[in-house]
This record gives C-alpha cells, structure tokens and sequence, in this order.
C-alpha cells in the first residue's frame, strides 16, 4: 500500500503526454490522506490506467472526454478547460453558469438519506454548521423530507473563522444536535473541539463531517468516505461519457449504508 501510495506521488508530480485520452484526473497538492484515499477509490471504479495531473501546474495539452478534479484548487483548475467535468472533495465549488457539463459529487448522503438518518438518531432540530450555504437543490429536498419526518435543520454560516463560540450560544440553544458540515473553512481543530464541547455540555448529539473524525461520542451517520467519493466520481465520470448524465450532483452512499453492505456481504454474515 506504502508503494502504491508513492507511486501516486510520482505520477502526480509527472508530466502526462500529449495525446487523446478519455479521462484525466487532476488531484490538488499537497496529496493529503484525504486526496489520496479519494484517487484509490477512483482508480478502484475506473479499473483501467488514467493520465493525472496536479492542481500546481497548467493542464498538459491533448483531448479528454472529461476532466475529475479532486479538492478546489483542481476544480479551479480544471474549469478552465472547458471540457465536461466531475467535481469531487470540493464541497465549496459552485458551477456559475459554466458551458461545458459539470457534475458535482457531495461529501453527504443524498437529503433524504441525510434526513432519515437524523431521524433514526431522535433528533428534531439539527444546526448544521457551514462556511458556505449549502446547495439549493439539496435545501429544498431535505426541507421536504423534514417535513414528512418531523425534522428540522437550521443552516449555521460562520461569518468568520473564529464565529462558531458565538453561532453556537445564539443559535445552538434551540438544537437537539450539531454537525459540522464538511466545508474546508469550518472544519479546523478549533471548531471541532468547540463544537464537540458544546454538544457535550448540553448532552446533544455531535454528528461528525468526515468518517476520519467519528470516535467515542462523534457519531458518523451524515458522513460518506473518501474513498467512496472517489468510486462514485468514476461512476459519474462513465455516465457522463456514456451521455447519460441526468443531474448536476450525486450523492455517496453514506457511511453506515457502507458498513451495512460489507457485514452483509462477509462470510461470516452467511454463516
């Protein structure tokens, strides 16, 4: 796995050669763990060799039939490109009117998998805590879920960096739980720990924003995996060249639908 790993590496740091290619996967730098489990994922799905290329650097020359950028720098990167494009790890990205077709891939389960789970934990009234707005689409479909399941969720937006104290106070007392949601902005040692202490103060749910985070009391039922992001950017990235593509973003199957998958398919599940 080490070598893999570092082969990873190399073939980031390397120029692609020009040619025709169906696929190019551009990764942002530094290749943090998260990055890293995402491109395993990916290559997983895929099955068959792709060209990569860093976020650091201009794109090498030649056609793809689509470009899977992983984390925001590649997402900025890619975007000038103007080929078809899937989004992945880059929960901040927004499409603005782009020509060539973008699909996004969310670090969350699809709104009514997210509002199902919330449900299942006995919460009523969820703050979700983000830097950015979350997307319309899945507002509107969690919204009415909500509705159906009797749960609320109200969006927290940091004003800064350092706003969560004060969000939490003046917001916080009328949740029955807190998630931070996976936006790069908000989620820091600080703001983990502040939010963890708030929750444990008050004897609230804490719901983690990556499945790295869950531990003790930090529960994971909002979370997808990194690695499963990546699996369901290939998938989205076949759809698009098949010319299938229906939808501008897809959701991750969440990470206890995963865990759920893998007990039931283990031998001794069937023993």
């Amino acid at each position: 796995m080490v070598m893999r790993s570092a082969l990873l590496a190399l073939l980031l740091l390397a120029p692609v050669a020009a040619r025709a290619a169906q696929a190019l996967v551009v990764v942002s730098e530094p290749l943090t763990p998260s990055f890293r489990e995402a491109l395993d994922g990916f290559l997983a799905e895929w099955g068959e060799p792709v060209d990569t290329a860093s976020a650091g650097r201009a794109l090498p020359p030649g056609s793809r039939a689509v470009v899977v950028a992983f984390g925001g720098r590649a997402a900025a990167r890619a975007r000038r490109d103007g080929t078809p494009m899937i989004v992945a790890l880059a929960p901040g990205y927004r499409d603005e009117g782009r020509a060539a077709a973008t699909v996004r891939v969310a670090m969350t389960p699809s709104p009514e998998r997210f509002i199902s789970a919330l449900a299942a934990a006995g919460v009523r009234r969820l703050l979700a805590v983000r830097e950015v707005a979350a997307d319309p689409d899945f507002l509107k479909r969690a919204a009415a879920a909500g509705e159906r399941a009797g749960v609320r969720v109200d969006e927290g937006i940091l004003s800064s960096p350092d706003g969560l104290p004060h969000l939490l106070r003046h917001d916080g007392v009328l949740a029955d739980a807190v998630w931070l949601a996976p936006d790069p902005g908000t989620v820091n040692p600080e703001n983990f720990g502040a939010a963890r202490e708030f929750a444990r103060a008050r004897s609230l749910p804490f719901f983690a924003p990556a499945a790295g985070l869950v531990m003790d009391e930090v529960r994971g039922d909002l979370t997808v995996s990194f690695r499963e992001c990546g699996r369901e950017a290939a998938r989205a990235a076949r759809e698009l060249l098949a010319g299938r593509v229906t939808t501008k973003v897809v959701y991750p199957p969440a990470a206890g639908d995963i865990t759920a998958v893998l007990k039931s398919t283990s031998p001794s599940a069937s023993r």
